[in-house]
Formats: C-alpha cells, structure tokens, sequence
C-alpha cells in the first residue's frame, strides 16, 4: 500500500467520519485540523452532539477507535486522531485530573487504596500522568476490556 502524507489522510478520514454522520443521520458538522505532523483532531459540532456524547461519550471514541484503525497506516509516518465533540476532551481531562488529585489526597490521609470507575485508555492515561510525580501513591490500571480502571494505592 502506497503511504499518504499527513494532509491526505486527514482529507480520506473527515470524509469517513462525515460519511458516518451522515448514515447514521446525524445533524453534525465535522472539522478537521492537522495539529502536528502526525496528529489529526477531527471536531464534531451540532444539534446531535449530546447523542455522541452519551453514555461517557462512548460513541464519540468508537468513531475514534474506527478512524485510528482504518487510517493510522496509511500515513507515511503514522499518525493519531483525537475525535473531539463540543471540547469535551479538554473539559473531561481537567475533570479527570481533578478527581484525580482529590482520589489522591484521600489515599494519603486514610492510608487505604481508591479505586476509580472503569473508562478508557485515554482517560486512564490522564489520570496516571496527572499523579505520576504525586509523593506517598502510585497508581495501576487493573481489569479488562471496557471494565479496565485505575487503583490509586498507598507506597
């Protein structure tokens, strides 16, 4: 398979997700933006946003899930996408990392572990970044599959 340059790839897969909006009858818009040479930030916008959204917007990183899987090879160098509806990645990451912080601190003063509810590899990668320099925890993603969490555990 002929390898594409970065900008044909996020042409070939806003064309997909916009084919997948529009199948599944979707009143969405789609915009995408190449942030890196290798990342590609597709943002959804629009009357249905609260549908992908839904359900700890599990619909927004299946699309996600589908657009890595399908483009991610055909980029000369490999690259990333980031799915994004109505900035909800920024707001969950300062949720996450916030809820993190506190988990954290109750881990430290009552001395036993936390245990945070199951969400996806990304959102447990933001979660452990945000607590790696923390003094007196550490934390381990345990589980599988869509029941994988993250334990925060006193040192």
């Amino acid at each position: 398979m002929e390898k594409l340059d970065t900008t044909e790839v996020a042409e070939r897969a806003g064309e997909f997700v916009e084919e997948v909006i529009e199948r599944s009858g979707l009143d969405l818009d789609a915009r995408v933006n190449v942030e890196e040479e290798e990342t590609i930030r597709i943002e959804l916008n629009g009357e249905d946003s609260e549908l992908v959204l839904a359900d700890s917007a599990r619909l927004l990183y299946a699309i996600n899930h589908l657009v890595n899987q399908i483009f991610y090879r055909q980029a000369r160098n490999g690259c990333s996408f980031i799915l994004d509806c109505e900035h909800y990645r920024g707001d969950r990451a300062a949720e996450l990392e916030l809820m993190a912080r506190k988990a954290a601190e109750r881990v430290r003063l009552t001395g036993k572990s936390v245990i945070l509810q199951p969400m996806p590899s990304s959102e447990r990668r933001i979660i452990h970044l945000a607590l790696a320099e923390e003094p007196g925890i550490r934390t381990e993603s345990e589980g599988s599959g869509r029941y994988r969490h993250v334990q925060i555990v006193p040192e």
